[in-house]
This record gives structure tokens, C-alpha cells and sequence, in this order.
């Protein structure tokens, strides 16, 4: 794991911060990591598959049923679909490693829960927006008055 970069992430065209607390559960919500084994291997299985597809995770805490990630992930992929290659990606390795997990359907839930974080807060920006706004009519009305 590694510390939180508040750094923007830059592409040729962009500059942004994708950061996103998410919630998988296992099917069921079955307590299926409440043993050391399964628990260790969940956590080997999102490292590895968040590694491989250019996701970081900043924290991560798997409880015995639901897992808990501080992800960033690439700007050009949907958290949707970030959430499913985390999610098929740990059950494929768990699975791999633990073979009697083979015989269920899933290993996990259909839904995921996410939110998006920042540095910012929701009402730091809704006061940036209006205040801005409001400067911005505001000086275009006092060049507007001078020209004239």
C-alpha cells in the first residue's frame, strides 16, 4: 500500500483525481472471511488484480463480511468497471488458491457500493461555484461599464 498522493494524475488532454471508497460484499453477505485463510487470500487477490490493472489502493480492510478499499483508478475506466475486474480478479485467484470455493456460482455480491472522495468538500465547492459566479458577473459587468 501506499500513502495518499494528493498529486492530480495528468493524461495528454486531462488533469484529475479519481478517488473512491468502495464496498464489495460477499454473496449473500456470508461471512466467508471471517476464517485467517480466505481473509489473507482476499487480500493477496485485490492487491495482485489492483496491481496488474493500474489501480492503487490506499487502504483496504477486509471484515468477515464485506471489504472495505481506498481506490484511485485510471481516469479512462468507469468505477463500474473497475469494481468488476477487482471483483472477478480476487475470486478468480481465491478460487485458484482455494479450491473448495469452486463449487459455489459467485463469490461475490452482484451490487457494489461506492462514493467518490477528494481533497474538497461538497460545500467547499458550492461555495467556490457561487462565489465565483458572482465575481465573475461582477467584473464583467464593471468592464462592461467602462467601455461604455
Amino acid at each position: 500500500m501506499s500513502s495518499v498522493n494528493s498529486e492530480l494524475k495528468s493524461l495528454s488532454h486531462s488533469k484529475g483525481q479519481n478517488w473512491y471508497h468502495v464496498i464489495l460484499v460477499p454473496r449473500a453477505r456470508y461471512p466467508v472471511f471471517k476464517y485467517e485463510a480466505t481473509k489473507k487470500l482476499c487480500e493477496e487477490g485485490i492487491k495482485k488484480t489492483c496491481k496488474n490493472n493500474k489501480i492503487s489502493i490506499f487502504a483496504y480492510e477486509v471484515m468477515p463480511d464485506h471489504v472495505h478499499l481506498f481506490i484511485s483508478c485510471p481516469p479512462r475506466k468507469s468505477i463500474l468497471k473497475v469494481c468488476a475486474v477487482i471483483k472477478g480478479g480476487s475470486s478468480h485467484y481465491i478460487r485458484e488458491e482455494m479450491p473448495a470455493l469452486r463449487r459455489y456460482p459467485r463469490l461475490w455480491s452482484k451490487g457494489v457500493f461506492y462514493r467518490s472522495v477528494g481533497n474538497v468538500s461538497a460545500d467547499a465547492i458550492d461555495n467556490y461555484i457561487k462565489n465565483s459566479k458572482g465575481n465573475q458577473w461582477k467584473k464583467t459587468r464593471e468592464m462592461q461599464e467602462a467601455l461604455f
